[in-house]
């Protein structure tokens, strides 16, 4: 009666775990992209109907070989080198610094100093940022800006610019 019970409840227990690992349908409104047809380009990838009335869940598509970037995690480009006009390094990132509503506010790029003594954090527009892939790895081009204009610049104190970082 033991082993009845015993391989009932594994049963059960194993039914429960494959039934969670089924895809739940697709709410109204939302699609999955069709076997063989071409994902959403960078930036088109949209919450799947987001927060109206369909679900928070984001599905990406899958990276392509060879192909720009469409996503990257922001932790990808942190001390990333940011090369400026004449493809000289003219900093690295610092920081991504995100709006409220989700969007890139500015991008804190270091610049000047040497062996992290005299540098200083200036805010440069997402923009004028280009994210290109060479082999398998990010680099960033920033082609309107030099060194001598971000060592120009003001540079900013992140501590005293967001909330809860004093």
């Amino acid at each position: 009666m033991k082993t009845f019970v015993l391989a009932a409840g594994l049963a059960t227990l194993m039914s429960g775990a494959a039934m969670a690992q089924t895809t739940a349908p697709a709410t109204e409104g939302t699609t999955a992209p069709a076997a063989g047809t071409e994902a959403p380009i960078a930036g088109s990838a949209t919450p799947t109907s987001g927060m109206e009335g369909g679900s928070p869940i984001v599905m990406l598509p899958e990276v392509q070989a060879g192909a720009a970037p469409a996503h990257f995690l922001a932790d990808d480009l942190d001390d990333e080198e940011v090369y400026g006009a004449n493809n000289e390094e003219i900093g690295e990132v610092e920081d991504i610094i995100l709006s409220a509503d989700g969007t890139v506010a500015a991008v804190v790029i270091e610049v000047g100093g040497f062996l992290g003594i005299g540098e200083k954090d200036v805010l440069v527009d997402w923009n004028a940022i280009e994210v290109a892939v060479e082999g398998d790895d990010i680099r960033l081009l920033a082609p309107t800006l030099t060194r001598e204009m971000l060592e120009q610049a003001e540079g900013v104190d992140l501590d005293t610019l967001l909330v809860g970082r004093n």
